[in-house]
């Protein structure tokens, strides 16, 4: 029994973290066949939301407006939602606890939604991000490997932030205003990216000229950096001109399914600020 993805789903054009997400999430479980009330979890991944909301949980929200899990009837196991939030790592971090939750759940579906977009809910030309919304439907299957373990990689020092608000000087438009200082450069980003993967890869006994690497552009030059130093032969990034940020991993695996590649190894590699970083294996049942 392994942890496969039966549907995965990118959406862009909009400015609402949630609503990107939320149409995310529809879609793909339209796509996968699931209903509304077939998930069991809702995980969130994003990280900067409308209005700089804190509480509830923006997943409640994601959840509220894909209309999942919202009838209760007498027997119903209602649907978990909740935020996990650890930067464009958080997919992969998602995928670990998915696998955890479904391991109780034969027939479970656990959804993993991710999107940054600018507080403000005005597209914003200094936002470091594409604001683009994104959703994978995760289910057990006999017929995979699926996914592997989770192996993660980061510095020893606390890092500084990255994406905060500036309270002495936000005044009246705090819920509207955000600012954003990427410090990481390339050869840390790649140094831990790399140590991560080759922890995967040898995990689960698969050699780096045989697998598809899947990752963001935290830098624009991370993802050929990172490919040459793994000796992979394959790298596939999302076709977003920015950075997709949580997204960036969900919208890589579209583009390998579009590219017909899912049918082979794949090597998800996340990496931030901080620095840190995260991998894990997948292998499917063919195109998802």
């Amino acid at each position: 029994m392994g942890i496969i993805i039966s549907s995965a789903v990118t959406q862009s054009g909009g400015v609402s973290s949630v609503d990107q997400a939320a149409a995310a999430a529809g879609a793909a479980l339209t796509a996968a066949g699931c209903r509304t009330d077939q998930v069991d979890a809702l995980i969130n991944v994003g990280v900067y939301r409308d209005a700089n909301l804190v509480e509830p949980a923006i997943a409640a929200l994601i959840q509220q407006a894909a209309g999942i899990g919202l009838d209760y009837r007498a027997g119903d196991v209602p649907c978990l939602s909740f935020d996990l939030m650890n930067g464009a790592c958080g997919v992969v971090n998602a995928v670990g606890v998915a696998a955890s939750l479904l391991a109780d759940l034969p027939a479970g579906h656990v959804v993993v939604v991710s999107g940054d977009a600018h507080p403000s809910n005005r597209a914003d030309a200094e936002f470091a991000f594409q604001p683009v919304g994104a959703a994978l439907v995760l289910e057990n299957s006999s017929e995979a490997i699926g996914f592997g373990g989770v192996h993660v990689s980061a510095g020893d020092t606390l890092p500084d932030p990255q994406g905060y608000v500036q309270l002495v000087a936000m005044g009246a438009e705090g819920r509207s205003s955000l600012t954003v200082e990427l410090a990481t450069g390339t050869g840390e980003l790649v140094e831990h990216a790399a140590a991560a993967a080759r922890e995967a890869l040898a995990a689960d006994g698969l050699d780096a000229a045989e697998v598809v690497l899947l990752c963001g552009k935290p830098t624009p030059d991370f993802a050929a950096t990172l490919a040459a130093e793994l000796g992979v032969g394959t790298v596939l990034t999302d076709d977003f001109a920015g950075d997709a940020h949580t997204s960036a991993l969900t919208a890589a695996f579209v583009a390998a399914r579009e590219a017909g590649v899912t049918d082979r190894p794949l090597l998800f590699v996340a990496a931030d600020g901080g620095p840190t970083a995260a991998a894990v294996t997948y292998r499917g049942v063919g195109p998802q």
